[in-house]
């Protein structure tokens, strides 16, 4: 039945063939030998073809075809050799090919291999660019052995249509052009040639100059994202009259200024100045995009989504790296750069767990740390991203945010079990055990002392010995994984507490201070206050509320009512930020986010919302705030991953707020 329906898909393909071809096609018949060992060699634009077939059996052609790019059969015959060159092919293309053997007026069946021709005309590789008084300098490395000349065509920035252009040698690896007119952008492309064509061109910029005249602290920033413009007063001391001119005709004069884009894309830079009496110009871009950050790209758990839950961003010690975990199912640690934007590296844990635990930077050290929901996994990651000990003794850390003390040599933790533990920072071995016997909701590091927050409880606890010092009844119960806010004077650690509470406990005498109760209509869960520096607490609630109270907890100062599509878990796991203004930044979370900016008074300043209209963007966690620029995690949904961004929107970061943001790497440790 098999060698049936084989020669009548033979006898259909052949018909099919009939208007393609010229001549008569062989009709299948009696069973003849197919061709074996096919094989199909891609090349550039072309497939070379080869087979062979046993002893004995001698063909009199063989019959090659295959669908093009435009959906036709093209056949070719060989003339009897068992091998062809098929030519006029799309690179990167699949095709399939098949091959038939003719025996006189009867064919065999067909074999059938797959090509995909690819381009053997590599671009120039490693092009560098360097610039002096008039001339332009540049090399490359050479892409392939088959490279026939290259081809340089280059232009000056005032001039787009008059295109020079010189033919190179094969050999070349470098060129050097003089009697440019210095001060004038040149743009450079250099492509390899080959038998079958010209490569991709590679492509520079360079201007040639006596001295560049400018210095920019970064050339790629965020929208409205102040850059520093400084005119290189060193290799021009006599320069006056220095001018920049912005898009849109803004001029800023001085030698250093500083000015936001706030249009994205390549923007143009004008520099003029007066030097020796001759007036002299000078153009530069920079690139502008529309956030310092924007990436939804997780590792995901099949078609589990990700995000961020219960957590919150922080910084590397000199605050060029922002780092997060996401929760769902691969709790995965990620690092950004912060003035590029781009992932500088993620670690993935061998063993999948979600995590709700917030990261916390060794302020010396510079590695990170963070646990799961699983037992026995809490991470130390080395700032370059690789594993540096895994502890396996605590619980599952659903819990507070690790801590680390002032010289980095310990780290602390507190599982959802109530089992605090002091880590050797270096090697990840325990140095001694603490039993709270409730869930940590907040640590806190404060000279030789360590205060654990359980719901009901604080305990101070010796930092070298794992000894308690003192037991304090809370004036109110702590809301879970929150953390704790202290006071300008160090004298008053503040945390959200439960049932519409905000508490605090005197860590100088060891003493609960009565809790001010700010929701007595629907009460619900605060969660960690940050202090701002005129001395207010300021605090969001599952509710859909915040609230800014006074410092010794006497009364409200003012509330805020969000005014979102649900006011259910509006600020849930919230960790809100201040500036040196007295402003605070907060996220709303269901069942869209909203970031709030508000002013001392509760004024609102701004507001907005990050992917309007899609309700699987919502924040259950927080924010931080570094440079004017607020980091933001989402927890995304079903249907799409979260988002984490970071807004430049100016001020600058208070020096004195929540304890996980007290300093920039979250230490949870009274500096």
């Amino acid at each position: 039945m098999k060698k049936i329906i084989n020669l009548l898909l033979i006898s259909f393909i052949a018909a099919c063939l009939t208007a393609c071809w010229s001549e008569d096609i062989p009709e299948a018949g009696a069973a003849r030998h197919q061709v074996t060992d096919l094989t199909a060699t891609p090349g550039d634009e072309e497939v070379l073809l080869a087979w062979s077939l046993p002893e004995g059996w001698n063909p009199t052609d063989f019959i090659v075809y295959y669908t093009d790019a435009d959906s036709e059969t093209v056949t070719l015959r060989t003339g009897g050799e068992m091998n062809c060159t098929v030519g006029g092919l799309v690179n990167d293309t699949q095709y399939t090919f098949y091959v038939q053997a003719v025996y006189g007026k009867l064919v065999s069946n067909y074999v059938a291999a797959v090509g995909r021709p690819a381009t053997t005309r590599f671009p120039v590789t490693d092009l560098t660019v360097d610039a002096g008084d008039s001339f332009v300098s540049l090399a490359w490395t050479k892409p392939a052995t088959t490279v026939l000349s290259y081809t340089l065509s280059y232009y000056n920035e005032d001039t787009p249509d008059n295109v020079e252009q010189q033919t190179l040698d094969k050999d070349a690896t470098s060129v050097t052009l003089d009697k440019l007119i210095n001060d004038k952008n040149y743009y450079f492309s250099l492509t390899a040639n080959y038998e079958k064509g010209a490569s991709e061109p590679a492509t520079a910029k360079a201007m040639p100059t006596l001295a560049i005249p400018y210095i920019l602290d970064r050339d790629k920033a965020a929208k409205n994202q102040p850059i520093t413009f400084s005119f290189n007063t060193e290799d021009y001391p006599t320069a006056t009259d220095v001018k920049w001119t912005f898009p849109g005709d803004v001029v800023k004069e001085g030698t250093v200024v500083k000015y936001g884009l706030g249009t994205v894309g390549t923007q143009t830079v004008k520099l003029n100045a007066t030097i020796d009496g001759n007036a002299r110009s000078w153009t530069l871009e920079v690139e502008i995009r529309e956030y310092v950050i924007y990436s939804t790209d997780w590792a995901q758990d099949g078609s589990n989504y990700n995000g961020f839950k219960g957590t919150c961003p922080v910084f590397s010690p000199d605050g060029k790296t922002v780092y997060i975990i996401t929760f769902n199912k691969v709790s995965a640690l990620y690092a950004f750069d912060v003035v590029t934007g781009n992932e500088k590296w993620r670690y993935l844990p061998t063993s999948k767990s979600g995590s709700y635990n917030m990261l916390t930077v060794n302020p010396v050290t510079g590695d990170i740390y963070y646990g799961t929901t699983s037992a026995g996994q809490f991470y130390a990651i080395t700032p370059e991203g690789e594993l540096k000990w895994i502890f396996s003794e605590a619980g599952s850390m659903k819990s507070a945010a690790p801590a680390v003390n002032a010289n980095g040599t310990v780290v602390y933790i507190c599982d959802a079990l109530g089992k605090a533990f002091a880590i050797d920072a270096a090697s990840g071995q325990k140095k001694w055990q603490f039993s709270a016997g409730d869930a940590g909701r907040g640590l806190l590091v404060n000279g030789s002392e360590l205060l654990i927050g359980t719901q009901t409880d604080a305990f101070f606890v010796n930092i070298e010995t794992g000894e308690q010092i003192a037991k304090v009844t809370l004036g109110c119960e702590m809301s879970d994984i929150t953390g704790f806010a202290v006071n300008s004077d160090k004298t008053l650690a503040y945390f959200g507490g439960r049932n519409g509470y905000i508490g605090a406990v005197n860590i100088k005498t060891h003493e609960a201070i009565k809790s001010l109760v700010v929701e007595k209509d629907n009460p619900n869960l605060l969660y960690e206050p940050v202090v701002a520096p005129n001395g207010s607490v300021f605090a969001g609630s599952k509710n859909g509320s915040v609230y800014n109270v006074k410092g010794d907890l006497s009364a409200v100062n003012w509330e805020y009512v969000h005014t979102g599509s649900s006011l259910a878990n509006a600020f849930n796991y919230s960790h809100p930020c201040v500036d040196s203004e007295n402003r605070f930044y907060i996220t709303s979370g269901q069942t869209s986010n909203t970031t709030y900016i508000f002013d001392a008074s509760g004024n609102v300043v701004d507001s907005w919302t990050y992917e309007s209209g899609d309700n699987n963007q919502k924040q259950m966690g927080g924010n931080n705030y570094l440079d004017g620029v607020i980091y933001s995690a989402f927890i995304g949904g079903s249907s799409k991953n979260g988002v984490f961004v970071g807004k430049y929107v100016g001020g600058e970061r208070a020096s004195s707020w929540s304890t996980h943001g007290g300093d920039i790497c979250g230490s949870c440790c009274v500096k």
